[in-house]
Parts: structure tokens; C-alpha cells; sequence
């Protein structure tokens, strides 16, 4: 019976994607610049050994992807794909001292969510957003006491990570077929721990961005 039902609604949501695929599709590209941090973590023996007060560093950072009308320019589905480069000053608490350690780390990231026009008129949105992401490491490092180590081919560093995020963006219609925007938003991943010796090493990957869009429109823009 709930295999059934599943299968139901996994058939009303392919035929959505596609009705809206044909009638309501949306293509954009992204630029912006955020920073990165790390956001509760905790040591093999559950303390909070980091320290936060470094400054935060920024980078830029690429998207593009698709948009789908789900209800009347409203509320859309949002796919797209990125390329994320963070830059983490932080320390870590020893003694009477903090020693600094600085990462870098380059990721590819596929999302999935969803996009709500709070104010939708035909010139101007103001947006909310939410979305899941799956979130791929291709390159990493840390640099300690003047030493870099290659976190990727170390493996000591989690190579996946399950994001949220949520933000605002206001969105403003040039033409029928274009419009531009602005974007901010805030991720959190969900809590992991590390792969290295540390077994019970806990962190989530945070981190806050700003950018600026362009739409392109398969389908006139509609104007409810």
C-alpha cells in the first residue's frame, strides 16, 4: 500500500517537472562571494576547542541552473549545480594560546529546492528561499605551524556534506525575457564527524554568501 502510494506520487511529480519544463522554464547563471566557518564543533573528548575570533576570508563562488514554475511565477523549483571555494581562518585553543590554522577547500555542489515570490508583481519579487545540497570536496588543505597538508588524498577530511539553506533575494524584470537579482544566503551542514583518528571530532560547515543573478526565460515571463 505505501509502496504504491510512493509510486503515485513519484508519477504526479515527474509529470509536474515536465508540464513545467515545457510551459515555465527558467535558466540562470550566478556569481557571488562568501565566506566559510565552522560552525558547533567538538573534539574527541566533547569540548569546544576552536577559536572564532579570526577573521573571515572571502571568495567567489559560481552557479547556474534551472527554475520551474510550480504555481503561477510564484512558487518555482529551483536545480541547480556550483562551484564553491572556501577560505577558513580559525585556531585551535591550546594551552594558555591559540595556534592558527588555515584551510581551503574547493567544492561542487548539486541543490535542490524551492523559490517563494512573497511580494510578485510584474516588474519586482522579493524572494525566499530554502534548499537542500550535496555537496562534493575535490580539493582541500591546512596549513599548521607552516606545514600544508593535503586534506583530499589524506583522507582525513569528510569528502561529502548534506547542506540547508535558506536566505532572501529580490528580483527585478528587465524584459519578457530576462530579469536580474539579488541574492543572500546562509548554509549549515548537518553535522558530521571527521574520517581521521579523532573518531568523535564533530563540526558543521557554515557559511554566508552574497550575489548578483541573471534569468533568462524559455517562456515569456508571466505577469499574475
Amino acid at each position: 500500500m505505501i509502496s504504491e502510494t510512493l509510486k503515485h506520487i513519484a508519477l504526479f511529480v515527474v509529470f509536474v517537472l515536465i508540464n513545467n519544463m515545457v510551459v515555465g522554464q527558467q535558466i540562470y547563471l550566478e556569481v557571488g562571494s562568501e565566506s566559510a566557518s565552522f560552525k558547533e564543533y567538538v573534539n574527541d573528548i566533547g569540548a569546544n576547542t576552536l577559536d572564532a575570533s579570526y577573521s573571515k576570508s572571502q571568495a567567489l563562488f559560481f552557479e547556474a541552473g534551472c527554475r520551474l514554475n510550480l504555481h503561477r511565477d510564484r512558487l518555482q523549483l529551483n536545480l541547480g549545480m556550483s562551484h564553491n571555494n572556501y577560505k577558513i581562518n580559525t585556531g585551535f585553543y591550546s594551552g594558555n594560546g591559540s595556534v592558527p590554522v588555515h584551510y581551503e577547500f574547493t567544492y561542487i555542489a548539486f541543490k535542490a529546492g524551492v523559490i517563494f515570490s512573497f511580494l510578485n508583481t510584474p516588474k519586482f519579487k522579493l524572494q525566499g528561499h530554502s534548499h537542500i545540497s550535496s555537496d562534493w570536496l575535490v580539493s582541500g588543505t591546512s596549513a599548521y605551524n607552516n606545514v600544508v597538508h593535503n586534506l583530499y588524498d589524506d583522507q582525513t577530511f569528510t569528502r561529502d556534506a548534506l547542506r540547508y539553506h535558506r536566505g532572501v533575494s529580490a528580483a527585478y524584470t528587465i524584459s519578457n525575457r530576462t530579469a536580474i537579482y539579488l541574492n543572500y544566503n546562509v548554509a549549515d551542514s548537518f553535522k558530521h564527524a571527521t574520517k581521521d583518528s579523532n573518531t568523535e571530532e564533530q563540526y558543521s560547515l557554515y557559511s554566508k554568501a552574497f550575489s548578483f543573478g541573471i534569468l533568462f526565460s524559455i517562456q515569456p515571463l508571466n505577469t499574475y
